[in-house]
């Protein structure tokens, strides 16, 4: 095994114990939900891959989806009353890979009832800065609504400006 290799798969480690240490520091629950389901997902840009499953046609249909995301699954957990909840799991996405996208990869989503985005956002940068803090880098968060950074880089206000100046 290379080094480089070796290095890699630590730094990986690492980030996962920092991201589950995180949550639970902050009393939000880790959970598991299913890889494969019985639905595939329901957003048109995002392909998923199936599978067909050889067991008893009474456990389900047939063809089984791997998940693009574990949102569906953690929002039915909301809504059971879970409460704060988090997966960092495997996800797969068909179609997608190049240099940087790999059609498996790694997902954090987490849900915590009752935050409105503000919060949502300033614990998502406290997770960032930590995470960034692994391998000796550093980030200041600077906040801009969507209008103020319409005119600021663009010197539009996307409120005000009619079609043809948006």
């Amino acid at each position: 095994m290379s080094e480089a290799l070796l290095r890699s798969l630590q730094q990986r480690a690492t980030l996962n114990a920092l991201v589950r240490r995180f949550f639970a520091e902050r009393g939000v629950l880790e959970v598991e939900t299913p890889i494969l389901s019985v639905a595939g997902n329901t957003e048109p840009n995002i392909d998923s891959f199936h599978t067909d499953f050889s067991g008893h046609v009474d456990a389900g249909g047939r063809r089984r989806w791997l998940r693009t995301s574990p949102e569906f699954p953690l929002k039915r957990l909301l809504a059971a009353g879970v409460g704060d909840c988090y997966e960092l799991g495997r996800v797969f996405r068909n179609g997608e890979a190049g240099g940087r996208h790999n059609p498996e990869f790694t997902m954090l989503e987490w849900y915590r009832v009752g935050w409105d985005h503000h919060r949502l956002l300033q614990e998502t940068a406290e997770l960032v800065v930590q995470a960034l803090a692994l391998v000796g880098r550093s980030a200041t968060l600077r906040v801009l609504s969507y209008r103020e950074l319409f005119q600021q880089h663009a010197g539009v206000d996307p409120f005000d400006a009619d079609e043809g100046q948006l």
